[in-house]
């Protein structure tokens, strides 16, 4: 006797190919209330020190924040006096009990980022990004090793490490997101002290959904 799954809806029945008699599924993003993309770029940086943070997310909601995508980019402006490596890093922020400062702050509120309007807004988030020199630490504790890396070399003007959507972090289907409880979140850290003259635009783009659980 043949056995019908149906789904939520008490109607739809699973399909099953006619050919090889295996159970056809489609992959889901998970159901949560909010999805969003951001896409972020600073001023003109120069002369960051190392370890400096360029950019931040606090999730102040008692809801958490599933963060999927992180990716990083630099184009160099003025040329360094000598060639240098430009790199980065991400890290988790905990007991982040007060926001990052300075910098320019990126608003998410009503349907900014949001992948889909009607999806739910965002409840409570503080994301900035440097605007000349680095964002002002806030109240927090940073792990000591970073959750991504990546570099470049800058001998010139023009792309160092070319803007990507998750050189940084990437979560295929069935990975373990990066989920931020309330009070945590991420820095992205600027790695090694820009060198004399050197400009540049840094460049962030960030997939994050926010949920009840998870």
């Amino acid at each position: 006797m043949a056995i019908q799954i149906l789904g939520q809806d008490g109607v739809t029945v699973q399909k099953i190919d006619s050919t090889f008699g295996a159970g056809r599924v489609s992959l889901r993003p998970v159901e949560v209330s909010a999805w969003n993309s951001l896409g972020a770029q600073s001023g003109g940086l120069t002369g960051l020190a190392a370890n400096a943070a360029v950019f931040s997310l606090r999730n102040i909601s008692a809801n958490l924040l599933m963060i999927r995508r992180v990716g990083v980019g630099f184009v160099t402006t003025t040329a360094f006096t000598t060639a240098q490596k430009i790199d980065y890093g991400l890290m988790f922020a905990r007991a982040f009990s007060a926001s990052d400062a300075s910098g320019t702050a990126i608003a998410l509120t009503g349907n900014n980022t949001k992948q889909r309007t009607s999806l739910g807004t965002l409840t409570a988030v503080d994301c900035r990004i440097s605007a000349a020199g680095a964002l002002t630490a806030g109240t927090k504790a940073l792990d000591t090793n970073h959750l991504g890396q990546i570099g470049g070399w800058s001998n010139a003007q023009g792309t160092t490490i070319a803007p990507a959507q998750d050189n940084l972090l990437q979560h295929a289907a069935g990975d373990y997101p990066i989920i931020l409880a309330q009070n945590e979140g991420i820095n992205i850290m600027n790695l090694t002290a820009m060198g004399a003259l050197g400009v540049g635009n840094f460049y962030v783009n960030l997939e994050f959904a926010e949920c009840s659980n998870y």
